[in-house]
């Protein structure tokens, strides 16, 4: 009899664990929401663990691993490059965008700061030139302690400018950023604040 209760018991506790799990996973999320002076668009899929809301003029890109919105504001930049036939500089055209990312280094960093200034930047300038950049603010994505750097760089001749927000999560980097011209980045720097405020993990 003590047997059957027990056994009965471990059956109760199981169909509410059953239970409490599928509604759980049925949980959905609204693919729009209301941002005040603009509506919000879903930005999340199952090789991620966040999800975010951009701004309906953005343009969702990439959806995998890395998720990408731009906005179709093209700037057209000149190279100190020259086509050979020709001897025209060669142009590049650049549309501001912003991306998520999240990814494991080998090694431990104990500060953001730790990373920014002994990883981060060793590897933009082992790429650019002219890495310049202002002091970090502070804030918080998802109730995480995060850090805005932001900064300009510069390739073949072209300059940009970018806003990265880097926290921390379990032993992985996550990466908030916003690269546009330098002409275009205070037009849409915005749009990173949006996407920074929505952020929240799944």
């Amino acid at each position: 009899m003590i047997k059957n209760k027990k056994f009965g018991y471990i059956i109760i506790i199981l169909a509410l664990i059953l239970l409490l799990s599928s509604c759980r996973s049925d949980r959905t999320l609204s693919t729009d929401i209301d941002l005040g002076d603009e509506t919000g668009i879903l930005a999340t899929n199952n090789a991620v663990d966040f999800y975010f809301y951009y701004p309906a003029n953005f343009v969702l890109h990439k959806n995998d691993l890395m998720i990408m919105v731009y906005v179709n504001d093209e700037d057209i930049l000149e190279t100190d490059r020259t086509e050979p036939s020709s001897g025209e500089y060669l142009t590049f055209m650049t549309k501001p965008n912003i991306s998520a990312s999240v990814f494991s280094l080998l090694e431990a960093y104990e500060t953001i700061d730790d990373y920014w200034d002994n990883f981060a930047v060793p590897s933009l300038e082992g790429v650019f030139q002219n890495v310049s950049g202002d002091a970090a603010a502070e804030l918080e994505v998802a109730g995480i302690p995060a850090k805005k750097y932001t900064y300009t760089m510069s390739s073949a001749g072209m300059s940009m400018k970018i806003s990265q927000i880097i926290f921390f999560r379990n032993r992985q980097v996550y990466a908030l950023t916003y690269t546009a011209s330098e002409n275009k980045y205070d037009t849409y720097v915005k749009a990173l604040d949006t996407i920074a405020e929505t952020f929240a993990f799944r």
